[in-house]
């Protein structure tokens, strides 16, 4: 019914404003219980499903299955609980900033087809403080919640390691794990922080804070699809070195000729491309394979990009990742997202005569 019935209309508004609503309907349904049961058998199915043979333990995050919510479709940290309740295992919040920004110009969102998507957002985020007080409400909930860090836009190179860790220390008791974001391509000069010498100097910061609690927590590094072979070894080693959890791969992508794929209008139009492209899809699995290849089980990878069904999913599991990430493919696929994907995991699991999901990471990579 999403398909064909929902979808078609979406196509024809403003992808932020639909977006913007979809979130504010999500968090609405938390208001109580029975709209939370009613949220769970629409887009479930029935119940919430479950199956031990699902979970995971990237860098000590308990997950009842491998699906995360992605950074970018919460940035505010308002809608936890009933993307929870919908199937996925936590949900990753914001990029926080330090401080509240518009972000960039609109319209700055554009749905290229029903799956596809072109945004150049800017970090719009409406600051740590309201993000706290956003997430004070699932203090209680058991529910993991990752906190991605962004800088403002007036942020100098020299004091971004200082406005990292300025967010993970007002959030600390939030978080599940935190995730530093210097891959965004929609912020100028931001991508220059996967530079090894200034990513080093921004993961210490956020790993002093860290240091600072008895209950540590995991800590990753997101990188850029467009990164050379060479520039991720720099990122793995950067982990490695300083003793963090993994890497997040990948964000979006500003390959020119991707975009033109849409149109020539698009080639030129800044913003990265996320969600059910072939050609991201490739892109983002390569990184994860070359980062396991590297490393292997000394840091945990987490997958995103392009996964919108079962087989998305397993090939970014056998690529590496332990945990994945979905943002695109709710709007793409619908609300049935998660559960379709974890379901389709067990089946598959059933049929190869697996019996614990992790057995599958890496098992496509050649060493």
């Amino acid at each position: 019914m999403y398909k064909s019935l929902i979808r078609p209309v979406l196509n024809n508004l403003d992808s932020e404003t639909w977006h913007g609503v979809a979130r504010e309907l999500m968090h609405f349904a938390e208001i109580t219980p029975l709209t939370l049961s009613i949220l769970e058998r629409l887009s479930c199915g029935g119940s919430r499903f479950t199956d031990s043979r699902l979970k995971v333990c990237p860098g000590g995050i308990k997950l009842e299955n491998p699906l995360l919510v992605g950074a970018g479709w919460d940035k505010s940290g308002r809608a936890v609980k009933a993307l929870w309740t919908i199937g996925f295992s936590g949900v990753e919040v914001g990029s926080v900033l330090e401080y509240g920004q518009p972000g960039n110009p609109k319209p700055r969102q554009f749905m290229l087809n029903s799956g596809v998507c072109l945004n150049w957002l800017g970090f719009n985020s409406p600051g740590m403080e309201i993000v706290s007080r956003n997430l004070d409400r699932y203090r209680s909930s058991g529910i993991p919640i990752g906190i991605s860090i962004g800088i403002n836009k007036f942020v100098m190179p020299r004091h971004s390691p200082l406005a990292h860790a300025a967010v993970a220390e007002y959030l600390y008791d939030y978080a599940s794990y935190f995730v530093i974001n210097v891959s965004s391509p929609n912020t100028e000069g931001l991508r220059e922080l996967q530079d090894k010498s200034k990513l080093n100097d921004i993961v210490q910061a956020v790993q002093h804070i860290i240091n600072e609690h008895d209950n540590q927590k995991p800590l990753f590094v997101k990188i850029a699809p467009e990164l050379t072979d060479t520039a991720v070894d720099d990122v793995i080693e950067v982990v490695l070195s300083n003793g963090i959890t993994g890497i997040i791969a990948t964000n979006t992508t500003i390959n020119p000729e991707i975009k033109s794929k849409y149109g020539e209008k698009w080639k030129d139009t800044p913003g990265g491309i996320s969600g059910d492209d072939d050609d991201f899809r490739d892109l983002a699995n390569k990184k994860i394979a070359h980062i396991y290849r590297q490393a292997g089980d000394r840091l945990d990878i987490i997958g995103v990009g392009g996964i919108m069904d079962r087989k998305t999913a397993i090939d970014k599991i056998r690529a590496g990742a332990r945990a994945l990430q979905v943002v695109t493919g709710l709007r793409g696929e619908g609300l049935y997202l998660p559960t379709a994907i974890n379901r389709g995991l067990v089946d598959y699991m059933d049929k190869e005569g697996i019996k614990d999901i992790n057995e599958l990471v890496g098992s496509g990579v050649n060493s």
